[in-house]
């Protein structure tokens, strides 16, 4: 039976369009976005991410850079040298208290005391048993005002402490090993897989009295960026959510992967990163989450103003 010469033409043309499409939908350039983090497993989702091909496959060309001190992280997404930072509630709510116009695009990670994700470690030789143990000591934290500054301010405070009779310097997570073996410091406050490390290498002792006594439920890490940039590329924005929610989906069923594809972004001996909890992701930002920072911050006087949660969550 022949096939009517319009028909034929009629497909050829179709097929003709359809593999222009293909064609043209193959050519569409990747979103180039850089994407910064600390040196904390909490961040790992995005390892994961970029190691498994999940920010390609989702039409993005993201690069990571390591920003050691959270604090810096609003300056650096302010001058666009990257366009979401990850850094701490503590940061966002004091920069946005400052007058920075910034917004949580999606969560990191949720505290969960039985995951003793962070810690205080004092130096070998040193007891430290209590809060007011610390009086007199320089304390090592990896940002004024950031997450563990705060924590442990907060700890110090609810056993009646003062914070002032005690020193704080900052001091980069990757760094606190050297610094507390060096003397340089009396104790560090330091987030996992660095205080297996300090621990396990023989350099200082935890103090579970610090981590035992921490609350449940709030954000401990988020990704921020401006609100003109989020506004301005709202496919960006969900590309890196759709990808980072698959990241932790991913990981939370492949561990050993997981672990291997976050080992690559921390020097720390293998056997260290394996005994290290397995972060609590959670993508989805509720004001909740923030609650206990802006309840924490305004008793030790960071806050100006009473921040209006909704506002500084990107929806």
């Amino acid at each position: 039976m022949s096939i009517p010469r319009r028909s034929l033409l009629g497909l050829a043309l179709t097929l003709t369009f359809a593999a222009c499409l293909g064609a043209a939908q193959a050519a569409t350039p990747a979103i180039p976005l850089t994407v910064s983090y600390t040196a904390t497993p909490e961040f790992g989702a995005i390892f994961i991410a970029k190691e498994q091909g999940l920010f390609a496959k989702h039409g993005l060309d993201v690069k990571l850079q390591l920003i050691p001190v959270s604090p810096n992280v609003p300056a650096a997404v302010v001058s666009n040298s990257v366009q979401i930072g990850g850094t701490t509630p503590p940061v966002l709510l004091q920069a946005t208290d400052s007058g920075l116009d910034l917004v949580a695009v999606a969560g990191g990670g949720v505290y969960e005391t039985r995951s003793r994700g962070v810690g205080l470690v004092a130096r070998n030789g040193l007891s430290v048993n209590t809060a007011a143990d610390l009086v007199g000591r320089k304390v090592g934290v990896p940002g004024f005002n950031a997450t563990l500054h705060l924590l442990v301010r907060k700890w110090l405070i609810d056993h009646g402490v003062d914070p002032k009779k005690v020193s704080f310097v900052e001091v980069a997570i990757p760094q606190m090993p050297d610094v507390l073996k060096g003397g340089s410091v009396d104790l560090v406050a330091t987030a996992e897989p660095f205080v297996g490390r300090i621990v396990q290498g023989q350099i200082g002792t935890a103090v579970p009295a610090f981590s035992n006594e921490l609350a449940n439920g709030f954000s401990s890490v988020l990704y921020v960026s401006t609100r003109k940039w989020a506004v301005a590329n709202p496919a960006a924005v969900k590309a890196f959510r759709d990808a980072v929610q698959e990241a932790v989906v991913f990981g939370n069923a492949h561990k050993e992967q997981g672990y291997e594809d976050i080992g690559k972004y921390f020097k720390v001996p293998p056997p260290v990163l394996r005994a290290t909890p397995w972060p609590n992701w959670v993508t989805t930002l509720t004001d909740e989450h923030l609650r206990f920072w802006v309840d924490t911050m305004r008793a030790q006087d960071m806050l100006k103003k009473q921040p209006m949660l909704g506002s500084v969550i990107l929806p």
